[in-house]
Order: structure tokens, then C-alpha cells, then sequence
């Protein structure tokens, strides 16, 4: 197909206007502290929803749970006063649970403490 002056012109005018409108629509890359936190989170939300059919998964469940769960209510906390006037952030804040650690942090310490590492990560 080929392509006149005129038409090339409007072609890429169009191509231009649908290109910019399209990225537009991709929401922009988070903050870096936002994405490790809901990464960290988001493992963490696994971890605590996983079934310990047998002792040696209930220990690796446990290793888990006690590598990411451990801060991250007082994180979601700061991040929502950090972020609070941006709207698409705090959206995606908003959607976790505010409270998913137990109140005895230090109980939590120590039960955190008696936890094996799992053999396959040695």
C-alpha cells in the first residue's frame, strides 16, 4: 500500500494521537518503597492464607510468614500518611488489610527466633 503525502501525514498524526492516549492509560511506574512494600506484602498474604498439611510444610510456612509478614502494619501505615494525597497509591494501599500481625510483637520475636530456616534455602 502506498501512501501519498497527505496521507502519511495523517497516518502518523493518527498513530501519534492513539500512541499517547494508549500510555496514557497505563498507570505510571510506584515509587520504589511502594512496590517493595506490596511485594513484601503480597508475600506475606500468601504465606498467612497457606495450609500446613504436614509438620515440615507448617515449618516452612512459619520460616515464611516470619521473613515477610513482620513490620509491614507499621509500613502500610507510614505509607498511607506518606502517599495520602495521591490518589492512585492510596487506592492500591487501601485494598490491604491494615492489621495482619499479631499485637505481642515481641511474643512474635521470640516464636520468630525458634523457627528453622527451610533445607532447601540453606
Amino acid at each position: 500500500m502506498i501512501l501519498r503525502s497527505k496521507q502519511k501525514i495523517a497516518f502518523l498524526s493518527l498513530l501519534l494521537i492513539f500512541s499517547t492516549q494508549t500510555l496514557s492509560a497505563i498507570p505510571s511506574k510506584l515509587p520504589d518503597d511502594v512496590a517493595a512494600f506490596l511485594i513484601k506484602r503480597e508475600a506475606c498474604d500468601h504465606w498467612r492464607g497457606e495450609e500446613g498439611y504436614d509438620a515440615e510444610r507448617q515449618a516452612d510456612i512459619d520460616w515464611a510468614i516470619c521473613t515477610t509478614c513482620p513490620g509491614t502494619d507499621a509500613k502500610l501505615s507510614f505509607l498511607k500518611k506518606k502517599y495520602r494525597n495521591n490518589k492512585v497509591i492510596s487506592e492500591k494501599l487501601n485494598q490491604l488489610w491494615p492489621v495482619v500481625e499479631p499485637e505481642d510483637k515481641e511474643a512474635t520475636k521470640e516464636i520468630c527466633k525458634k523457627v528453622r530456616k527451610p533445607a532447601y534455602q540453606k
